[in-house]
Formats: structure tokens, sequence, C-alpha cells
């Protein structure tokens, strides 16, 4: 047989199986790394969705709320002050709930931020309004809305009445705000998690008010 062809029937020796198993095992790192990464990737995309359609259907809720706020006025007290609490963490109103899924009539309404093992919550409860002050109500049918590494902040203004600028509670109990605003920004970043989020409560003539007592003010009265 000639030499050439016994050589060829030799086939691989010890170092060169080594140093392919090596580059095998190489590449074998390599994918898994890929792999882990885009896993990783695919985790923190799909979290960011969820989270993001939290917020977007936490934000429609609230801003159904606020758009149909009612004016209700305590006319018990001097000055016929109007049933509405804001602050940077809550914000209390009336609502008329409509017949399709809820007992129609008023309610108290409460938006609250609240913090929980480390974790942001805004948190809906209501309860029949049946009394001016809110330090009676018994909140119930606690729902919460949003729950992440979020830090959530209302704020007040009523720019056609030259309040433009945004404030961190409303302390006029003589006028409704205008507008409330909810930022929403990432605990860990301190990015804003969506863009300001401001909503317009639908109640023109209020929004006007600055005499509670002026004829334009025609805000639902509390029954004497």
């Amino acid at each position: 047989m000639p030499k050439d062809s016994r050589l060829s029937e030799n086939g691989f020796t010890l170092i060169e199986i080594l140093v392919g198993l090596a580059i095998s095992s190489l590449i074998l790192a390599g994918l898994s790394a890929a792999m882990s990464s885009v896993n990783r990737a695919f985790d923190k995309t799909t979290a960011a969705i969820s989270s993001q359609n939290e917020i977007s259907a936490a934000l429609d809720v609230a801003s159904g709320d606020i758009s149909r706020i009612e004016p209700v006025r305590d006319t018990t007290v001097p000055g016929a002050r109007y049933l509405f609490s804001g602050t940077p963490k809550e914000v209390i109103y009336v609502l008329a709930e409509r017949p399709a899924n809820n007992k129609q009539g008023l309610y108290w309404v409460r938006l609250q931020i609240a913090e929980a093992q480390g974790s942001t919550r805004l948190i809906r409860a209501r309860a029949p309004y049946a009394s001016a002050d809110i330090s009676v109500v018994s909140w119930s049918d606690d729902v919460t809305l949003i729950d992440g590494q979020n830090s959530i902040e209302f704020s007040y203004r009523a720019p056609r009445r030259g309040l433009r600028d945004w404030a961190d509670e409303w302390a006029d109990s003589s006028s409704m705000p205008e507008q409330v605003r909810i930022t929403i920004t990432d605990k860990a970043t301190g990015r804003l998690k969506i863009p300001h989020f401001v909503e317009t409560l639908k109640i023109e003539t209020n929004s006007l008010c600055v005499n509670p007592d002026a004829p334009e003010c025609t805000g639902i009265a509390v029954p004497q």
C-alpha cells in the first residue's frame, strides 16, 4: 500500500481532537451567553410592556373619574366650600356613578398613593355619599390600579383663573381646580415612565368661580 494512503487512514491526533473540543466549547459558551442575553432582554421588554399596559389602564380609570367630578358644595358651612381635596399623595372628590356597572348615585372617590414593602401603589377607593364630612367616610371597594417601583404624585392648577403653575396641594375650597396632573417616574432612574398625564375637569362654570355665591357657580348643593 502506498505511503500516502496509510497516512490518510491514521485519522486525527489526540492534540487535534482536544483543540477541536476546546473550540467547540468556546462556541457553545458564546452561544449560551448570547441566548442568556436575549432572554434577559426579552424578560425586560416584557416587564416594561406589562408596566406600560398597567399604567395605561390606570390612567384610563383616573381620566374617566377626574373628567366627571361633580362640583358638589357643602352649604351647611359659611362660604359653601367645594367638596374636593387635593394633596401630592391623595385626591378626594364626589362622583356620580353611572348605572351600567354600579349602583347609580353620588359616591365619594379617593385616589391614594401608598407605599407597601418597597412598592408604590395607586389605589382607588369609594364610599356612598352620605355626608359632606370627609373624616367620617368609611372607604371600601379598594382597587389597586398601579403597583411597582414608581414614584407617583398629583398636582393641580387653574390656568384660566391665572393659576398657571402646578401646585402640590389644592387649598382653595371656594373653587375647583381646572386640571389635575399625575406624574409617574421610575424610582431607579428618576425618569418619567410616561409623559405627564393631565386631565381637565369638565366643569366649565365652576372652573371660573371666584366667589361661590356668584350666579355662575351652580354646583350641586349639599342638602341642609
